[in-house]
């Protein structure tokens, strides 16, 4: 059920409005856009049953596409198949929130700058009436520990940011859990962090050598590295952390807008095993949103988070996911120019068979 409805009206006393059902999600080119201007005009497109034309009702399916402004900067994404939405655009209204939301949401309670929270606090207002659903379960999985919670600071990160988010939004819904059921999200938790040493080992390998954007040349070069790399360190060639890492070697010759990858992993000459941690649970969120989507289809919680590098992988991959056996979860995802700036079609495919060796 959507939270709101589109209504727009012209000159000549004309109007369509329709409550839609379905929105189609924005991609990476409009995040980047709207980096580049806050008041860029996005292409929405909404789709629905039984619109009013001029007051009337016109049976059956309806699209409209408008372009449009709103109020406030978008600060805040749900990661929904195939991109993302606003928060109030999100169908059904059922979100997984990270971190970086619960912490603006306390600065914003204490009175503290925080640099989207007007945004935030814009874009919340949708949901002061009730009716969404929230999950505070990536924050809790992450917290503020740079590591693996215990399972006691898991409980309590879950319980900080359900309150944080009840006293955002006290009408809404925010989900409770059980003894039984902190177990079990904990043993989820447990299960996705089956590979951290592998792959926290191969970003302190990796990461230094992406520092500097390589020329066309080197990239090549650089890339079969990092995948030997990847070999060394038992870490999938076709891992979200792995090709984050070779899309900071594909970099804008002027690196302008920065890779994809290099806002994931945020590359330094002395990369820590706390940097390291940070980005893998990033990339944790989004796997984690895909898992959701695979098996709840339709009634799938959509990540929230004001993330931009977020976003931005999410979109560029359009990740997918699909269940092979209850504990056997597959992701997919496409390769483009999106995440490979510099690639044309056949260097993609080039890529592709180097990562599919």
């Amino acid at each position: 059920m959507s939270l709101f409805s589109f209504k727009a009206e012209f000159e000549d006393n004309k109007s369509v409005e329709l409550v839609p059902d379905y929105v189609r999600p924005f991609g990476p080119l409009e995040i980047l856009e709207l980096e580049e201007n806050e008041s860029t005009p996005l292409n929405l497109e909404m789709r629905g049953n039984s619109a009013l034309l001029n007051g009337k009702p016109e049976p059956g399916h309806a699209t409209v596409k408008a372009k449009v402004i709103f109020n406030k900067p978008t600060t805040i994404f749900a990661l929904v198949p195939n991109g993302w939405v606003p928060m109030p655009f999100a169908m059904p209204s059922r979100f997984l929130v990270d971190r970086n939301v619960v912490i603006t949401l306390r600065k914003i309670r204490e009175g503290k700058v925080a640099a989207n929270a007007e945004s935030l606090t814009w874009w919340s207002d949708f949901f002061a009436q009730g009716s969404p659903l929230f999950n505070p379960l990536p924050f809790a999985f992450e917290a503020n520990f740079q590591r693996k919670p215990t399972m006691d600071e898991f409980v309590a990160g879950y319980e900080e940011g359900a309150a944080e988010l009840l006293h955002a939004l006290p009408k809404c819904h925010v989900i409770h859990l059980s003894a039984e059921a902190y177990r079990a999200a904990y043993a989820q938790l447990e299960a996705f962090d089956s590979r951290p040493a592998q792959e926290i080992a191969f970003l302190q390998e990796v990461c230094p050598t992406l520092v500097n954007r390589p020329n066309r040349l080197n990239g090549w070069k650089l890339a079969k590295e990092v995948l030997c790399a990847a070999d060394k360190h038992q870490v999938n060639r076709a891992s979200i952390v792995c090709l984050a890492a070779l899309s900071c070697l594909f970099e804008h010759d002027h690196g302008k807008p920065p890779a994809i990858g290099r806002r994931i992993l945020k590359p330094k000459n002395t990369y820590s095993e706390e940097m390291a941690f940070n980005a893998l649970s990033d990339i944790r969120h989004i796997e984690l949103a895909a898992a959701g989507q695979a098996l709840f289809k339709q009634e799938a919680f959509s990540m929230c988070t004001c993330d931009r590098g977020l976003a931005l992988i999410w979109s560029a991959l359009s990740l997918n996911g699909e269940f092979n056996a209850p504990n056997d979860f597959e992701l997919t995802f496409n390769l483009t120019s999106d995440l490979f700036q510099r690639l044309h079609e056949a260097d993609i495919l080039r890529l592709r068979a180097l990562v599919c060796q």
